[in-house]
């Protein structure tokens, strides 16, 4: 009897701690889902810089871009589908979230529809160092009569 009187304090401390842990666990699931939730709500990151800054000339040829394609990265900032096979595709509204997947020290041409976009994504990334990025003149229509290869022309 001594010894069911030890052991009592040791399943009453037991079933406490269960009952601590699952209380914690429901905390963390709970913490886990806002977490979800908040993260699916960022859909884009400003990617505008200073007035002030100077990023130098920016401009590429859709034939150097196209070069560039085997020796350095062309990103395909393009919304929607990849247009450029062997291209890194980030639309142009996600490179402020994406900007680590850009090799560094790597020459970068990027590509987009629309030459505003291409520009923007290239101030950006020379704010946050990436020095060697251009942005290719013409948009995905000069990336075309240059040679580069695109989805359609795969197929």
């Amino acid at each position: 009897m001594f010894s069911k009187l030890i052991n009592l304090p040791f399943k009453v401390l037991g079933g406490v701690a269960r009952a601590v842990q699952a209380q914690e666990a429901k905390k963390w699931d709970a913490q886990a889902e806002q977490d979800a939730i908040s993260a699916g709500q960022i859909t884009n990151m400003d990617i505008s810089v200073p007035d002030d800054f100077k990023p130098g000339p920016i401009a590429m040829s859709a034939k150097n871009a196209v070069a560039l394609l085997k020796i350095g990265c062309v990103v395909d900032a393009s919304e929607g589908p990849p247009e450029i096979p062997g291209a890194l595709h980030i639309p142009w509204t996600e490179i402020g979230i994406r900007i680590a997947e850009l090799p560094p020290n790597t020459p970068t041409a990027v590509v987009s529809n629309k030459a505003a976009h291409a520009k923007d994504v290239v101030r950006f990334l020379r704010h946050r160092g990436l020095d060697e990025t251009w942005a290719m003149t013409g948009g995905l229509a000069a990336w075309k009569k240059a040679g580069g290869p695109t989805g359609a022309s795969n197929k």
